[in-house]
């Protein structure tokens, strides 16, 4: 029988153990718990998570360092006259093969992938309530502004609708809502206007209630008698429920619709132009920048309708 090899018991001193331990901790420690003070002390626990800042402080500090709400940045609109007829097998054609129209779909389905779902819910609740510009003091230059694009629906009449018609040859005020709250910023500043020049003969008022979401679409349409009620009679032919997805390229990208919570207002000339555009809750300035806004169109129109029967009256 083969003698048999001792086996040494392996013994590593406790210090060891001891410093290896702590060293090992304090190193992971490091990672997520504050530095040392100055003078350089380890007898404090090194694991003790750091006081978190009060609420307000949070807030102070959020407030203090938000940006300020900039102003229009470019005139809203589309550059083509637009159309309320149905468009030509060769114009869908051209759409499909556009690929300027391709990138900026694919950038507006990346843009909704990387956004969460209460993202325009967080935007609200931030600095203005969300407002994404301060709308100007005066009128867009004519030779500058864009045309508003022909959004289709269905008004409370139940007839098929296009907003190319209904503003057609009017100074109308424009408003696009689809939310409560979006309905109290439309009213912010539609209701100092309405008050002004209720009943002028130049002047029109329409109302668009988008609902993108079939369910709640269909949820608004069984509640047109409610709405009709809240609804003055003389104004059913101009509100319009315009249900589906609305296009980034055509209607939500040039009309800078980039929160849909919020409540977006536009005052378009008679050549279908948009010559002014609010969002959000209207600010004092604001509410009367509208006023004075309408007040001039309205003026140029009653001065041009002056000059051409001056001109049939001298022939």
């Amino acid at each position: 029988m083969p003698p048999r090899i001792p086996i040494r018991a392996l013994t590593i001193p406790l210090t060891s153990v001891r410093y290896a331990s702590s060293s090992t901790s304090s190193s992971k420690s490091a990672l997520f718990a504050p530095k040392a003070g100055p003078s350089g002390s380890t007898s404090a626990p090194a694991s003790r998570p750091a006081a978190s800042p009060k609420a307000s402080d949070i807030k102070g500090k959020a407030k203090s360092g938000s940006e300020p709400i900039p102003p229009l940045p470019r005139p809203l609109g589309v550059i083509n006259h637009p159309s309320s007829a149905n468009k030509t097998w060769s114009q869908r054609k051209k759409e499909l093969l556009d690929d300027d129209r391709h990138k900026a779909k694919r950038k507006a389905l990346v843009k909704e992938a990387t956004q969460g779902y209460f993202h325009d819910y967080n935007r609200a609740k931030g600095v203005g309530g969300g407002k994404l510009w301060i709308a100007p003091n005066v009128l867009i230059r004519e030779d500058k502004a864009l045309y508003f694009p022909d959004i289709s629906g269905k008004s409370l009449l139940g007839k098929e609708a296009h907003t190319t018609d209904l503003l057609k040859g009017k100074v109308t005020l424009v408003s696009v809502i689809a939310t409560r709250l979006s309905e109290e910023h439309e009213q912010s500043f539609t209701q100092p206007v309405l008050s002004d020049i209720a009943g002028h003969p130049e002047f029109n008022f329409v109302q668009i209630n988008h609902q993108e979401n079939k369910l709640k679409s269909l949820l608004v349409s069984f509640f047109i008698s409610s709405l009709k009620r809240t609804i003055p009679e003389d104004r059913w032919g101009n509100y319009m429920i315009s249900s589906g997805e609305w296009s980034s390229m055509d209607i939500t990208g040039p009309l800078g619709i980039d929160n849909k919570l919020l409540g977006y207002v536009y005052l378009i000339d008679q050549n279908l132009k948009v010559r002014w555009a609010g969002c959000g809750s209207a600010t004092p300035e604001e509410a009367q920048a509208l006023r004075r806004a309408t007040a001039v169109l309205l003026g140029r129109i009653k001065g041009e309708e002056t000059v051409q029967q001056e001109k049939v009256s001298s022939s």
